[in-house]
Formats: C-alpha cells, sequence, structure tokens
C-alpha cells in the first residue's frame, strides 16, 4: 500500500470533512520522517516506505479511531440549561401578554411576537453552530467598527426614550444600540489580544515605551466603553469594562514574564480611576446617594427614588411558596413590563419555588460555562467563551441581586429570561458561539499522540 492509498483510507472514515487535509497532513509528515530514518539506516526508500505503513497499523481502524476524537460534539448539558430558561422566559412573556390585555393589546400578538423572536434565534444560532469560529477573528476591525456604527446611527437616526438613544426600525421594533455593540465589542478585543500582526513600531506614552498592538488594544477599549458612557449607558461600560479586565486577566496568566506586576497595572490602574470617577461623579450628583439610601431603606424615599424598591420589599415579604403573593402593591404594571424586573414579577405571580428555580437554571448554567472554559485550549475560543460567559454570569447577578433590592437600580436583564425580542436574539447566537467554540474543542488538537 503506497502513502498516497494509505492516507485516503484513513480520511475516508473521517466524517468530519473540514479536517481531513490538516490530520492528512499529519499523518503524512510522521510517515515521511519515519521512512527517512530508515533509510539512513540502510533501507530502499520502497522497502522503508513499504515497513513504515505496516507499522502505521490497519488505515481503517486508525481512521475509524480519528473520527472518534475529532467528531464534532454538542453540549447536551448547556443546551438543556437554556431550554430551561427559555421555559421560564416564555412564562415572563405570558405574564407580560397578561398584564397589557386591558391597555388594548391582544394576548396572542405577544406571545407571538415572543415566539417570532424564539424561532428568528434559534435559525440564527444553527448557523452560528456550524461556522469555524476561528475564521471570523482576523475580521475583528470590521466587527468593532459595526459595533461603533451602531452607536453612531443610534445618536444620529434613532429615536429618544427617557433620555436614551435607540435603534428605530419600527413602531414595534426598537432597541439599544447595546444590545448589539457590546457582544460585538467582546470579539474584536479577543481579535486584537490574539492578533497574529507584527507591529514594528512602539509608542511612547508618559516616558514609557509601549508596544503598538496593546496600545492599540488599549485605545480601542477605552473608546468602547467612553461611547457607552456617553449613550449614557454607565451600566454597560462598567459591564464591558469588567469583562475586558476579566479577558485581559486570562491573557496575562498565561505568560511567563512579569505576571505579577502586569496584573497589578491591569487591575490597578482602572480600580484607581473609576474609584476617583465614582467620587467626582457622587460631588457633582448628589441624588447618586439617595438612590443608594432609597435601596436599603426605602420607606426614607417613598415619593421618589424609594417607591420602586419599596413595592419590590412588599413583595419580597408577601411573596409564597407558590402562587400570588398577597400583596402585589400598585407596582405590577412597572414589573410586568418583563425587562429589568421579570425576577420580581415572577415572584409577584408565581411564588418562591418558581423563582428560586430561576436561580439554580442561571447558576447551573454559570458553572457549565465556566466548566467549559476550562476545557477550551484553543486560545480565541478560550477568551471568546469567558467573554460571552462573563457577559451573562454579571447581567444575571447583577439582575437578581436588583431585583431583591441588594444593589441599586440600573439597566440589568436577566438574558433569555427578561423580555426582549432582539436580546433573546442576540443572546441566543452568543451562545450559541459558545456551543461552536465547544463543538470544535476536540478537532482543533490534531494527532497530538502521533
Amino acid at each position: 500500500m503506497q502513502i498516497k492509498e494509505f492516507l485516503n483510507t484513513v480520511c475516508e472514515q473521517i466524517k468530519y470533512k473540514p479536517i481531513r487535509n490538516s490530520i492528512s497532513e499529519e499523518l503524512e509528515n510522521h510517515i515521511e520522517e519515519s521512512k527517512e530514518n530508515y533509510i539512513e539506516e540502510g533501507m530502499q526508500e520502497e522497502e522503508a516506505e513499504e515497513k513504515t505503513i505496516i507499522q502505521m497499523g490497519n488505515a481503517e481502524e486508525i481512521g475509524k479511531n480519528l473520527n472518534k476524537i475529532h467528531k464534532p460534539k454538542l453540549d447536551w448539558k448547556l443546551l438543556i440549561i437554556l431550554i430551561v430558561l427559555l421555559g421560564f422566559g416564555f412564562l415572563v412573556a405570558f405574564t407580560r401578554a397578561n398584564s397589557i390585555v386591558s391597555d388594548g393589546y391582544e394576548m396572542t400578538n405577544v406571545i407571538e411576537r415572543y415566539l417570532c423572536a424564539l424561532i428568528t434565534g434559534s435559525i440564527f444560532s444553527i448557523f452560528i453552530y456550524f461556522i469555524d469560529y476561528t475564521k471570523i477573528m482576523k475580521y475583528s476591525n470590521i466587527f468593532y467598527i459595526i459595533a461603533t456604527l451602531f452607536v453612531v446611527y443610534s445618536f444620529l437616526f434613532g429615536i429618544n426614550i427617557n433620555g436614551l438613544p435607540y435603534i428605530y426600525i419600527s413602531p414595534s421594533i426598537t432597541f439599544s444600540p447595546v444590545v448589539i455593540a457590546m457582544p460585538l465589542y467582546i470579539i474584536a478585543f479577543v481579535g486584537f489580544l490574539n492578533s497574529e500582526k507584527q507591529y514594528k513600531k512602539n509608542v511612547t506614552i508618559f516616558n514609557k515605551n509601549i508596544n503598538s498592538k496593546l496600545a492599540k488594544i488599549i485605545t480601542l477599549s477605552i473608546i468602547s466603553i467612553f461611547i457607552f458612557v456617553n449613550i449614557p449607558a454607565i451600566v454597560s461600560a462598567f459591564i464591558l469594562g469588567l469583562i475586558y479586565l476579566i479577558i485581559g486577566t486570562v491573557k496575562l496568566v498565561q505568560t511567563k514574564t512579569n505576571r505579577k506586576r502586569n496584573l497589578l497595572i491591569l487591575w490597578g490602574i482602572p480600580i484607581f480611576l473609576g474609584t476617583i470617577l465614582s467620587l467626582s461623579v457622587i460631588i457633582e450628583t448628589p441624588y447618586i446617594v439617595d438612590r443608594f439610601v432609597a435601596v436599603y431603606n426605602p420607606e426614607s424615599q417613598a415619593d421618589c427614588y424609594g417607591w420602586i424598591p419599596l413595592n419590590r420589599k412588599i413583595i419580597i415579604n408577601s411573596a409564597q411558596t407558590f402562587g400570588e403573593a398577597d400583596d402585589t402593591s400598585n407596582a405590577l404594571e412597572i414589573f410586568d413590563e418583563g425587562t429589568n424586573y421579570a425576577f420580581i414579577s415572577i415572584l409577584a405571580h408565581y411564588g418562591w419555588v418558581v423563582s428560586v428555580g430561576i436561580v439554580i437554571a442561571v447558576l447551573a448554567l454559570s458553572i457549565e460555562l465556566i466548566i467549559n472554559s476550562i476545557k477550551i485550549k484553543e486560545i480565541n475560543g478560550k477568551l471568546l467563551i469567558i467573554g460571552m460567559s462573563s457577559m451573562f454570569i454579571l447581567q444575571s447577578i447583577f439582575n437578581i441581586l436588583m431585583n431583591l433590592n441588594l444593589i441599586i437600580d440600573a439597566n440589568f436583564n436577566l438574558p433569555f429570561v427578561s423580555y426582549g425580542r432582539l436580546n433573546l436574539i442576540v443572546n441566543m447566537m452568543c451562545l450559541a458561539l459558545v456551543l461552536a467554540i465547544y463543538r470544535r474543542k476536540d478537532i482543533l488538537i490534531l494527532m497530538r499522540n502521533l
């Protein structure tokens, strides 16, 4: 059997065609290396080739074994958790539908729109699941530009809702640019970190020579955060900055030189600047203190900032194990919108068991995402999962804490549960990217044992 015939027989057993060329090249290199050793020992080329192929073993068996190793795998646990969370999301949509029937809407319209978003998200997610995510990383600049253009478009051509710019598509479709911009900025940031492009010149900042690549990453990261601050989407800017720091930390931990110093700089400077900025905001806008006080002592601000926290407190104190709370207060018309207050709405209508079920599902999602990030060895995939996971986890934690009156009110959504059609579609696509990375985690570890 000749080398070409041997390789063809092996590759015929491998069902995932995109990996065949890589495996064939690795096997051929291994065969040629072994063949050269035999020739150096005095064998003829044909004899050396034949002996090498015999030593490799049965081509069909090798192909079948490689097919098992490099077969794409679906993370069923993550998919099941997603379905559970989507079930809670449907419950939120159903509650929202019930609450607005009296305002002239039909319940079926709300449910149909939610299901339409779910189907759309599923279609896009299936497409993303089957793409080779490693090939999109070279387009980091494009992702960054697109994210920025969404924000700029909202300022120039969007509509203003409660002082914030929104992108207007139709009367029933308006959305914040942050929904799309944040995951695009995360993908771009990972691509910048792992870019193979060589930067020949250094940049001098404060009499320090800084690599041009690092200067570009720092500059573009600050610009993206500054853009969010000026929407203003302070909470989203905070979450995005924190995600950058988490991704940067993982990247630095893998380096061998000056690790501690670099980590100290990475976290020390943002914490210092953040503290100064926070103090200046508190001094210039004293009502921020009142908003904090209103969370923990809502009675003192009952006619102002404490109204929503007070009504949440009433619901929390009167919530039942199952079913409707004894006192649903006067605020369900706001809570039942199903966006930032989806969790407290569920608690008011369905009780602690269902609410705790949401918390358990969120914890399960967080744990599974963290486990997946540990399993992934390819650096782009690892950092992308960490970025997307951080986005889901931080939003979930902050949303639940806010709904339980443990932190200040802000624009925190609960991924897959809060009502918001574009939010749902984008979150499903982001999780599909995580599944796509997991799917290829063994495929990208090519022939380590050969």
